[in-house]
């Protein structure tokens, strides 16, 4: 049985509040939107993670309470992390060490630029190797599997199924 790996961007946050500390700092509203979307599109798809671990930053509490909220499944364990909050590339690699054993999903919620540097390593770890960069803007998702659950995301090949962007749904 494959694994999968979700990754997604926290949604697009709030600066109204020029008072606001980042950590503190909400989504708007069409973060909300599309927090909203992106959930309902990977239960309409069939992906729904066993795990998710977030930062524990508000935009990213705020992201993943949203998208699990539309995913309707109990099973879904959702934590919170310290370390992703502006977490770097190693730091995210490790988290994806720490938590992917006992389940066949697992999904992270965190922030750039330790985001879309993981997400362009994986992509050229990908099993057709691409050659060309994605930006992980806000509440975008990707998906990637591993043949099993075993897997190393430093040295295992993958394949990316699904690069999600909210604005090009509905």
């Amino acid at each position: 049985m494959g694994f999968y790996l979700y990754i997604m961007r926290h949604a697009k946050s709030d600066w109204s509040g020029p008072d606001t500390a980042d950590f503190d700092r909400p989504i708007n509203q069409r973060g909300r939107k599309n927090a909203k979307r992106i959930g309902r599109w990977m239960l309409e798809n069939g992906h729904v993670p066993e795990k998710v671990i977030s930062s524990p930053a508000m935009r990213a509490r705020e992201t993943s309470h949203l998208v699990t909220k539309q995913l309707k499944s109990a099973s879904i364990t959702l934590m919170y992390d310290k370390d992703l909050y502006l977490a770097s590339f190693d730091t995210l690699i490790e988290c994806v060490q720490l938590y992917k054993s006992d389940c066949n999903s697992l999904m992270l919620v965190a922030h750039n630029p330790g985001l879309e540097q993981l997400l362009n390593y994986l992509l050229r770890k990908s099993r057709v190797g691409a050659s060309k960069s994605l930006a992980m803007t806000t509440a975008n998702l990707a998906i990637f599997e591993y043949s099993d659950d075993s897997f190393n995301p430093e040295i295992d090949k993958n394949e990316l199924l699904e690069f999600v962007k909210p604005k090009e749904l509905d």
